[in-house]
């Protein structure tokens, strides 16, 4: 993709996430109990179909660039499933995910996954790739070969170097860093949030 094209489609997204409420700064509880300057939640995207679309076709073709020979596409629950969805159909690659429990002893995984094919598991965001990684281990339990995930912001907690010590390259259409950089270049969040995230992410690496 041309450089100029993806400052168009980042600065595209980063605005729809911002005015869609998706993307937020300032000081926030995450469910975890830590403090954070940022909040993101991707759920609410599905009303709004002109940004969905963008997230969709986006996330479609970072795939296809990504990991070009892929067999079929696992959504990690919930949220991931409702961009891997469409974006198995925009492909025309099977579906599938993994449960989080293993209901009357059966299989955890839903849908069909053959030994031997390439899967890559989808999800919307990557923090320390906990959830990445049990999706992955479920597909490869079933002989699948997993050996990359998409998402498409990166929290930039530890994701990419968990994941990568699994063997598992993790591909990203954009981080928390390009997005408040983007977002201040528009003049939608201040020069002090824009530090507040920099610091933040800094003191995870």
């Amino acid at each position: 993709m041309a450089w100029k094209t993806r400052r168009t489609q980042i600065s595209n997204l980063a605005e729809g996430l911002a005015k869609a409420g998706a993307l937020q700064f300032g000081t926030f509880t995450l469910p975890d109990g830590r403090e954070s300057s940022y909040y993101i939640n991707l759920r609410g995207i599905l009303s709004y179909p002109g940004l969905y679309s963008l997230v969709v076709d986006s996330m479609s073709r970072l795939v296809s660039v990504k990991v070009p020979k892929v067999s079929a596409i696992c959504g990690v629950p919930i949220s991931g499933l409702t961009l891997a969805a469409p974006v198995a159909l925009s492909l025309k690659k099977p579906l599938t995910y993994a449960r989080s429990s293993r209901p009357g002893g059966g299989r955890v995984i839903e849908g069909e996954v053959r030994p031997g094919w390439k899967v890559v598991v989808v999800d919307d965001l990557s923090t320390t790739g906990k959830t990445i990684l049990a999706s992955a281990k479920a597909i490869q339990e079933e002989g699948a070969e997993v050996t990359d995930a998409v998402v498409l912001i990166d929290r930039m907690e530890g994701a990419r170097e968990k994941l990568s010590k699994e063997g598992i390259a993790l591909h990203c259409l954009t981080d928390v860093v390009e997005l408040a950089d983007t977002l201040f270049s528009m003049e939608l969040i201040s020069e002090s949030d824009l530090k507040a995230i920099t610091r933040s992410v800094g003191g995870r690496q």
